[in-house]
């Protein structure tokens, strides 16, 4: 009886095994993709643009670059069921649940950048659902691979143009404008203090992690709209540095940069990078 059931537990074995991979994956998987909208209000942020109205000046802007790090990308139902994308991995853009957003084309104002191509969506796959309500992402890298050379990764992590030399890590965001006073106006959001060697590690004063969270947002109908008049909303961009307080027109994530603390709390942090409550302006539903 013994030598029957074992006989036949191996023969049930791959049936249950399947039946249990079925289990798995009871609900079925569909491609979900969310997009994002860099615009100046309601009009689309582009490399020939000329946008009025900017800041405390109401000053004009052309863009220059536009690039940002984001991952963990998940989808929230309303009865708070969390659903983490599985990022396809394109080779390019994408990698493990990291994305790579880039919104210049290499034209216009954007001329420095000689590289062409777009991306602007984050697309994978979770469990088929009508009832998706809320979006979350955070914008950078996670600290144990901020400091990797970016000349030795693969993509989208050998971008070198994000990479920090001064501050041994990348930049999450890198948003760079001309405006009438300053022939670069920079926001470049990155870990900031950081101290250490590749074989010993890093510690950063400020990690800058910043999480967004947008509600009423359903990726089959809606964009994250990213509306850099919103951005610089509190700043004047024709602020000319005076070389003591303020060495550098914009802000490159220094705890003690004036300019810092208003663009981060567009992301959710506080100037010391601690989390704080996130503003609908630069980040929004449409």
């Amino acid at each position: 009886m013994n030598a029957v059931w074992k006989s036949a537990r191996w023969v049930l074995l791959p049936t249950l095994l399947l039946l249990q991979a079925c289990g798995d994956d009871a609900e079925s998987r569909k491609t979900y993709t969310v997009r994002f909208s860099p615009q100046v209000r309601q009009e689309a942020l582009t490399c020939q643009g000329l946008y009025t109205d900017i800041g405390t000046s109401r000053s004009t802007l052309e863009l220059l670059d536009f690039k940002m790090y984001v991952r963990d990308v998940t989808l929230v139902r309303a009865n708070g069921e969390r659903h983490p994308l599985k990022l396809e991995q394109d080779g390019t853009w994408q990698r493990d649940a990291i994305a790579l957003l880039d919104f210049e084309d290499g034209t216009g104002t954007c001329r420095k950048e000689t590289n062409s191509q777009m991306h602007r969506e984050v697309v994978g796959s979770a469990p088929e659902h009508d009832d998706y309500t809320r979006l979350e992402f955070k914008v950078g890298l996670p600290p144990e691979i901020n400091h990797l050379d970016a000349e030795r990764q693969a993509a989208p992590l050998d971008k070198t143009p994000m990479w920090w030399q001064w501050q041994t890590g990348y930049k999450f965001v890198k948003l760079d404008i001309r405006t009438p006073a300053n022939a670069e106006y920079v926001f470049h959001l990155g870990a900031s203090g950081c101290r250490g060697t590749p074989g010993e590690g890093y510690n950063c004063a400020s990690n800058n992690q910043a999480t967004i969270t947008l509600d009423d947002f359903s990726p089959e109908t809606n964009q994250v709209v990213l509306d850099v008049a919103g951005l610089y909303a509190e700043l004047d961009v024709n602020r000319v540095p005076n070389g003591t307080t303020d060495m550098m027109p914009g802000c490159m994530s220094g705890a003690g940069d004036p300019e810092c603390p208003a663009l981060f709390s567009q992301f959710g942090l506080a100037a010391d990078g601690s989390p704080k409550a996130l503003p609908k302006t630069f980040f929004r539903v449409r």
